[in-house]
């Protein structure tokens, strides 16, 4: 009698999202925050990027001794990064810009990627409920060409997603690889004045050899 084989699958092509909450937000978000209106006060017009309505700063935010803080984590989140994807020992992330985002209602950020950055981020330091959710579009379009028909009494595999939205949260740093495209949905949300922004920060990082001295 022959031996039944049983079915076997493997899956391949994954693109990783990685996301992780601090523990110090509150504070933290508290002192952002007044930075950032008092940046966004002296430079009103910021620069002009991926956003639409909303006030981007300028991509230096990095070098300010303010925000150091916030980069000492998103330098400890890079480095949990490397050591899960087994990234080279003598290697090591740099980040080579960052910038604040104020969303007003109605703003949003238009479909893009991260030309030349390794993993791409964002970080939620002010999130009212309907301020636009963060939305990853499937680089792969071939596989969508031919979706079968799905049981609608089961969930859809998520290798069948053509989206994968994630919903603002403060406090959140998410990562992702900067080719991924990604787009912010419209701030709808009704609170009147500031407390209805969405703010937030972005960066790039890279990925470069240790200098070692001799």
């Amino acid at each position: 009698m022959d031996k039944e084989y049983k079915l076997a699958t493997e899956f391949f092509y994954h693109t990783a999202i990685h996301y992780k909450d601090l523990n110090n937000s509150k504070k933290l978000n508290k002192d952002l925050i007044e930075q950032i209106k008092k940046w966004k006060q002296k430079d009103e017009k910021g620069i002009s990027r991926s956003n639409a309505l909303g006030w981007h700063s300028t991509t230096n935010m990095h070098h300010k001794k303010e925000y150091q803080s916030l980069v000492k984590e998103l330098f400890k989140m890079q480095q949990e990064i490397y050591e899960r994807e087994s990234y080279h020992p003598n290697t090591e992330p740099i980040l080579y810009n960052m910038w604040a985002n104020v969303n007003y209602k109605y703003s949003y950020n238009k479909s893009h990627v991260h030309a030349g950055a390794q993993w791409s981020g964002v970080y939620y330091i002010k999130a009212p409920q309907n301020c636009g959710k963060i939305w990853f579009t499937d680089p792969c379009g071939q596989r969508h060409t031919e979706i079968p028909i799905m049981n609608p009494n089961k969930p859809k595999p998520s290798h069948y997603w053509r989206e994968v939205f994630y919903e603002p949260i403060e406090g959140r740093i998410i990562m992702f690889p900067g080719w991924l495209t990604h787009e912010v949905a419209q701030n709808m949300c009704d609170l009147k004045g500031e407390d209805g922004w969405r703010v937030s920060v972005s960066f790039n990082f890279a990925q470069r050899w240790k200098k070692f001295k001799n």
